[in-house]
């Protein structure tokens, strides 16, 4: 089956216009247990034992394959990501898509506010729309969460990045060797203009064991394929910039070159088992109703 690339499920199935906005929730604290998913500039907290997959195939193509009433679905975050197009309705109803929030672009509706219809409230703000499609309890209070960040998100990660301005960035300054404690993994879209997508931390042993699998990684980047796509495009649609000790690392796995670990003065390999370290959980990449491979699998 085809894939597109869905920037947002709106892209993707033809939402209808939602009743009259009510005013947009302050956040509070989080309760215990819950933790904070970051997008565009705006976070949401949410239960610990919600997965992750691609947002945009959950709600946009919610018809292909066995329901998610039938598969006992568990509730997940969602992102944009690449999905089918087999054309689904679209479908308020829990037993259709499984429980989910859902974080994309608002590009349907421009305004701030709350909107409500069957098993889903929408939350728009400053241009991001959190989808909340889950039971009716706990609705309420996954949207009473969503909040505006300026500045760094709750893993340290910048919200603007000037790489995604320009895709060729190299970092000014390297981590300091033997003083990583914790790696902050910023992922961006490479489009002027964009904020974060998504981020994730690792801290102590497991931040130096990261960090470790990256400096092993051969000197010299790649695997490239510079002759399957236009120079313009060879940087790819998305990169990861790491934060550790006073420095960063560009991730860059999306685009046919300029793949590796590069720091600014050295590039390294991409390698595969190291760079899921840092593409996983609310980094994931994901492709139709599966994850996406990285170069090399």
């Amino acid at each position: 089956m085809a894939l597109v690339a869905a920037l947002s499920v709106a892209a993707c199935t033809g939402l209808a216009r939602e009743p009259a906005a009510g005013p947009v929730p302050s956040a509070a604290a989080l309760p215990a247990g819950w933790r904070w998913e970051s997008y565009g500039g705006i976070e949401v907290g949410v239960p610990a034992e919600f997965g992750y997959d691609n947002g945009s195939q959950r709600l946009g193509q919610w018809c292909v394959g066995q329901r998610r009433a039938d598969a006992g679905s568990p509730p997940v975050v969602g992102r944009p990501g690449l999905a089918t197009a087999a054309g689904c309705p679209e479908s308020v109803d829990i037993d259709d898509t499984g429980p989910l929030v859902s974080l994309e672009r608002a590009l349907d509706e421009p305004a701030d506010g709350v909107t409500r219809r069957g098993d889903r409230t929408t939350v728009r703000l400053r241009g991001v729309a959190v989808v909340v499609q889950v039971g009716a309890e706990l609705r309420g209070r996954i949207a009473g969460t969503v909040r505006v960040v300026d500045g760094v998100d709750h893993h340290g990660c910048p919200v603007r990045h000037p790489i995604t301005e320009h895709p060729g960035y190299r970092p000014v300054r390297a981590p300091a060797e033997d003083a990583v404690t914790s790696v902050s993994a910023c992922r961006y879209p490479l489009v002027a203009g964009e904020s974060i997508i998504s981020s994730l931390r690792l801290d102590g042993a497991a931040a130096q064991r990261a960090w470790a699998a990256v400096r092993v990684e051969p000197v010299g980047g790649g695997p490239d394929e510079p002759q399957n796509c236009a120079p313009e495009a060879s940087y790819g649609d998305e990169v990861v910039v790491l934060l550790a000790a006073g420095g960063e690392v560009v991730l860059r796995y999306s685009g046919c070159d300029h793949r590796g670990f590069d720091d600014g003065r050295t590039v390294r390999r991409l390698g595969v088992t190291t760079a899921k370290l840092f593409l996983t959980g609310a980094n994931t990449v994901f492709a139709g109703a599966g994850v996406a491979l990285l170069p090399g699998e």
